[in-house]
């Protein structure tokens, strides 16, 4: 309704046929979903945080992997837990999104990309949603990602209720146990984005 006209994206020039009688059909749908936050990590870290609450010799990176997948999702950089090596046992390591503001959104989604070689049962990812006021956890939207997936998946979810009409953070959590076992390449993010709705 009120559209000026950008052609060639919404504008149809039809003919006139020669009948006297006509008829239209004009259907509505509903609008593309509108990108709010978006990175595809190639500016540099920007207002990406990381930290660590576990064992030393774990954290996140950015740049080209050199273990996990063959390259990054696009173009050429990404996040991953050690970049160049397997990660280390008892790590609790985490990346956090710049604020995102939702505080006028009915509804939102957050998509990204990811690889990952997890420890199966004993280590895991989870996503989480971070209230930007005190850091405390308001939703858990992923856990438990574990096994082999080295080729790159988009993943799309509903951020929940709790985090709309909040400035929340995305958190990405890698947790290992302390046995020294095999090397598992770990997690790697790329082309993050949230949408409305």
């Amino acid at each position: 309704q009120d559209m000026e006209a950008t052609p060639p994206e919404n504008t149809l020039t039809i003919p006139r046929p020669p009948e006297a009688e006509r008829f239209f059909v004009i259907e509505g749908f509903a609008a593309p979903p509108e990108s709010i936050f978006a990175d595809d990590f190639e500016g540099g870290q920007g207002g990406w945080t990381t930290g660590t609450e576990g064992a030393v010799g774990t954290m996140w990176e950015l740049g080209l992997p050199g273990v996990g997948p063959a390259a990054a999702n696009s173009p050429t950089s990404c996040f991953g837990t050690n970049l160049t090596a397997g990660y280390a046992i008892d790590a609790d390591v985490w990346l956090r999104s710049p604020p995102i503001d939702l505080t006028a959104v009915a509804g939102a989604t957050v998509n990204y990309f990811q690889a990952y070689d997890i420890e199966e049962t004993f280590d895991l990812g989870r996503v989480s949603v971070i209230d930007c006021a005190d850091d405390s956890v308001l939703a858990v939207i992923e856990d438990d990602l574990d096994g082999a997936s080295l080729d790159w998946a988009l993943v799309s979810r509903a951020l929940p209720q709790q985090a709309l009409g909040k400035i929340v953070k995305i958190e990405f959590r890698l947790i290992t146990d302390v046995f020294d076992g095999s090397v598992f390449a770990g997690w790697y993010l790329d082309d993050f984005m949230v949408t409305v709705p």
